[in-house]
């Protein structure tokens, strides 16, 4: 069993390196952390180091549609069916798809904390600002491990909805419509959501997040976030003897 789970982990790993949409959508999203830092030192506050580096983790939309592609986009062009002909049961498949999408998610955080690192470095010394904060290094793990999560989430996304269009579009409205919506309604639920979780996890605060109310402190944010991930993941391979069409 262990040896054909490994060996569905290395195809899944190889789908991905060689899927040239995942390819762009991991560097789109260490390019959209570094316009973010940016953003931040220049624009709102250099003196908030944390934040700043924290900006690590904000290419996860395209991390997460990353991982959407990597489970709905089999559904899509109906690849998928030969993994389910090999294997007897379903539940590896998307446990291989869940490895995969947390190393290519891993990736991407580690490119995008490469990219962000030097990139705030020299921002900050152009305006006088301290360059370190002691909050850094673990504001930066968080970056890293939730940028991973985002790309899991993205991966039971699309093995729930397996529409790749519908995956995608319902990712994007809760992440940037409904979510930010229901914080602004009721501020208090937002160090709750996903994405409030996410953002504490690599060193927001509550000044970061003005409409979201106070934030968890960042090991509580992981967990959470991490909780999250996991009901996903445990939905997805619920639901993983539907037939595929």
């Amino acid at each position: 069993m262990s040896g054909r789970l490994g060996g569905l982990v290395a195809a899944e790993l190889r789908k991905a390196v060689a899927t040239r949409s995942v390819r762009l959508l991991v560097v789109l999203g260490a390019v959209l952390c570094a316009a973010w830092a940016t953003v931040q030192v220049l624009v709102f506050d250099p003196d908030d180091v944390v934040a700043a580096y924290g900006m690590a983790q904000q290419g996860y939309p395209a991390v997460m549609i990353a991982g959407i592609l990597l489970s709905a986009g089999e559904y899509r062009h109906r690849t998928v069916t030969w993994a389910y002909l090999v294997t007897p049961t379903r539940v590896p498949v998307i446990g291989a798809k869940v490895v995969a999408g947390a190393a290519v998610g891993l990736g991407a955080g580690l490119l995008a904390a490469v990219v962000t690192v030097p990139l705030v470095m020299v921002l900050l010394a152009t305006r006088d600002a301290p360059l370190f904060d002691p909050a850094v290094p673990l504001a930066l793990l968080g970056s890293v491990l939730g940028t991973a999560l985002w790309c899991v989430f993205g991966v039971a996304v699309g093995a729930l909805v397996r529409n790749q269009s519908a995956a995608i579009a319902v990712a994007l409205l809760w992440t940037f419509y409904a979510e930010w919506t229901l914080i602004m309604l009721v501020p208090e639920v937002g160090r709750w959501t996903p994405t409030g979780a996410a953002k504490a996890a690599s060193g927001w605060t509550r000044v970061d997040l003005p409409v979201a109310g106070s934030v968890l402190p960042a090991w509580a944010g992981a967990l959470v976030f991490l909780g999250y991930a996991l009901v996903a993941v445990a939905l997805a391979g619920a639901t993983v003897r539907r037939d595929v069409t």
